[in-house]
């Protein structure tokens, strides 16, 4: 079997924020479309990520013995709903090519506990989201392969 590519995983619809949006409406919108990571993308390029987890952080702060910035990332102040997306999302973030064999990110995503990974072209136009969920697809998709082939009939 060929290697597989993150191109043939990722997921192009992807739903996009821009940086100035407010967290309460970041919130609405990962209700709406049940979606845990978007995106931040400002002129074209992709500028950060905010996920759930981003989120809870945000508006849940944890008391101080246990802090609130992880990961290099400053407790926000104010009302948190009322903050922009930028006040909490991840910047530096870690992306991929289209024609990167999908093991690179997996195994990133795996070692440091990665949920999604933006897909971004030469230019650093994003072009796709790979998530977990779709790395399971790949993993039953690599399984089913491997089956017998009697007991693909099942």
């Amino acid at each position: 079997m060929e290697s597989l590519f993150v191109r043939d995983w990722l997921r192009t619809d992807v739903v996009t924020i821009n940086p100035e949006l407010r967290i309460e409406r970041v919130w609405e919108l990962m209700e709406h479309k049940r979606v845990r990571h978007l995106p931040v993308v400002k002129n074209d390029q992709l500028v950060g990520i905010v996920t759930d987890r981003d989120l809870k952080r945000a508006l849940f702060p944890a008391p101080p013995a246990f802090p609130g910035w992880r990961e290099g990332k400053p407790q926000p102040s104010g009302s948190p709903g009322d903050l922009p997306a930028e006040a909490i999302m991840t910047k530096g973030v870690y992306t991929t090519k289209p024609d990167e064999p999908l093991l690179n990110p997996a195994r990133r995503m795996l070692n440091e506990k990665i949920g999604a990974v933006p897909v971004v072209d030469d230019t650093g136009r994003l072009v796709g989201i790979l998530t977990e969920t779709d790395l399971l697809k790949a993993l039953v998709f690599l399984l089913e392969w491997r089956k017998p082939v009697a007991a693909r009939s099942t």
